[in-house]
């Protein structure tokens, strides 16, 4: 059919999410490309984490020496909230930290490596031999809040992308936003080094995603917009290429077959999932 296997933050539901180690064993487990999150440290490098804040998914609060670095902080979509943030911490002391599962609960095979991997950065992803030849999807998060922050998203990673020999190794490139500005910006300073796919998570004004047909390559949908909806035919009648976020074994309510097959047949090009390897295996038997 076609359908591109995208491994979510890695093959998160394997391995703590957004770490090396799950980016390798998504390509292990046969996903097309893996997707990764980026945010600013102090010093001017990007990350790999999903938030700015760190004490769900690292071991930050046990470490007694950036107990001072605690503090009532905004997380990206302006909630405040007590924690120890990215932008308050160098590169070099965020990767002392170590890697934690997310959601320990619903993922005890995961939280059974945590403290075991270091934080990743976008120099580590891109110069990984696992990258080689391969399909990265970098989601920048959060660009307008650290914009007024002082920190230039889009000019740190045109610069990252220009110190790296990506191109020369056969790495391909796709750069999302859910900002519609910020990925419009991002579009701007980083040129041509790959698709722009605009994420969707609420629906409110189809006029406007019109015009991401004439801006962008691609639009990346939360599943539970398409269900029972034309959207996807929609978005494809524009041109643009349709992906779809997020595929959980964990949320199939009847056989993990049935529920991956929704994803399938839903018409899109791509399909997130934290457990590569099962979807894959349920596209390849319905191709």
């Amino acid at each position: 059919m076609g359908i591109a296997v995208f491994g979510h933050r890695g093959a998160s539901g394997y391995r703590p999410e957004n770490t090396l180690e799950a980016f390798a064993l998504a390509f292990e487990l046969g996903a097309d490309a893996i997707e990764c999150d980026l945010v600013p440290t102090l010093d001017g490098d990007l990350i790999i984490r999903h938030d700015n804040y760190l004490s769900t998914t690292t071991d930050v609060a046990s470490r007694t020496e950036f107990a001072h670095l605690k503090r009532m902080g905004t997380v990206g979509w302006q909630q405040e909230r007590e924690d120890w943030f990215c932008e308050d911490f160098t590169l070099a002391q965020l990767k002392t930290l170590r890697a934690t599962e997310r959601l320990p609960e619903l993922r005890p095979g995961s939280a059974k490596f945590d403290g075991k991997f270091e934080l990743a950065s976008l120099d580590e992803l891109l110069a990984a031999d696992f990258s080689t030849g391969r399909h990265l999807i970098l989601e920048i998060k959060h660009g307008a809040y650290f914009a007024g922050k002082g920190y230039p998203v889009a000019a740190i990673l045109a610069r990252k992308l220009a110190e790296s020999d990506w191109r020369d190794r056969g790495i391909t490139l796709t750069i999302e936003a859910f900002e519609y500005k910020t990925l419009e910006q991002l579009q701007r300073v980083c040129g041509p080094v790959g698709d722009y796919v605009y994420l969707v998570d609420t629906w409110s004004d189809p006029a406007l995603n019109a015009s991401a047909a004439e801006v962008f390559d691609g639009i990346s949908f939360n599943a539970e917009l398409v269900w029972g909806s034309d959207l996807i035919e929609l978005a494809h009648a524009r041109g643009l290429k349709v992906f779809l976020w997020t595929a959980r074994a964990e949320d199939a309510e009847n056989t993990i077959e049935e529920y991956y097959a929704k994803f399938i047949l839903s018409g899109a090009d791509g399909i997130f999932a934290d457990q590569p390897d099962l979807l894959a295996a349920c596209v390849r038997d319905m191709s």
